[in-house]
């Protein structure tokens, strides 16, 4: 019943390129997150185990002519069923298990203020500034990033947390049918446990839901420990899981 969130993800978190093989979606940017560079085999028919190889092989022909390495996302909601074991079959092992989570709107806490925070509704350079400075992004994933939420036509918000008059917390909401998905969110590492991610997730949520959003999502890493003890804190609750075969 969450397929659709799958669909909302890919348009939410843009790739430079899509290209559809018999109903997968082969995705690259540049090589800038598994999300952008990964095959999603949301649809298709069954097949023969060897039409399924031709299939992958195809898709891995086309990430070496991309300068990349073929990277699957394995969902509840893949096409065939049998995908997942027969990459593994291929030597793909699994990376980075993450969990997918909801949070309906309506009765979201309050943000408490005790920090400055700054929502724009396009890329600034500061917001680039801070999110490059805090995730130690290089030269070339920032050109990429930047191109990416540039041509991103759907409504976005960038939040800043300021502290001291420095920016210590960034994130990103974009929104769509209804939903906003969660991106980017980032503390200083010599700045956290101090609620500075609690109160800027909470201030970007009411910021989607003044543009309409009534349910959030995101994606969390399941090693991510600290990140999923707020998540749960505030309220999301996980619907399924999924992982990368590379």
């Amino acid at each position: 019943m969450y397929k659709a969130i799958e669909e909302i993800t890919l348009n939410t978190w843009p790739a430079e390129q899509s290209v559809l093989l018999n109903g997968w979606v082969l995705r690259t940017a540049a090589g800038y997150t598994k999300r952008a560079n990964s095959v999603n085999p949301l649809y298709g028919e069954k097949s023969s185990l060897a039409d399924l190889t031709n299939q992958i092989k195809l898709a891995e022909q086309y990430y070496k002519d991309a300068g990349l390495k073929p990277v699957f996302k394995i969902t509840p909601y893949i096409q065939p069923a049998n995908l997942d074991e027969a990459l593994a079959e291929r030597g793909y092992t699994v990376v980075e298990p993450s969990s997918v989570r909801l949070l309906e709107l309506e009765g979201l806490a309050t943000p408490d203020l005790r920090y400055e925070i700054q929502v724009q509704e396009s890329l600034t350079e500061e917001w680039l500034n801070a999110f490059t400075k805090l995730s130690a992004l290089s030269k070339d994933n920032g050109s990429t990033l930047t191109r990416m939420l540039s041509a991103c036509l759907l409504q976005q918000g960038y939040i800043l947390l300021i502290n001291n008059g420095v920016p210590t917390a960034c994130g990103l909401g974009v929104i769509q049918n209804g939903y906003i998905g969660l991106f980017d969110i980032i503390t200083a590492s010599d700045q956290r446990r101090q609620g500075m991610a609690e109160q800027l997730l909470l201030a970007l949520l009411h910021w989607g839901k003044t543009q309409g959003a009534t349910t959030a999502f995101l994606q969390v890493v399941q090693a991510n420990t600290g990140a999923s003890a707020l998540y749960d804190k505030l309220g999301f609750k996980e619907i399924y899981q999924y992982w990368y075969r590379v």
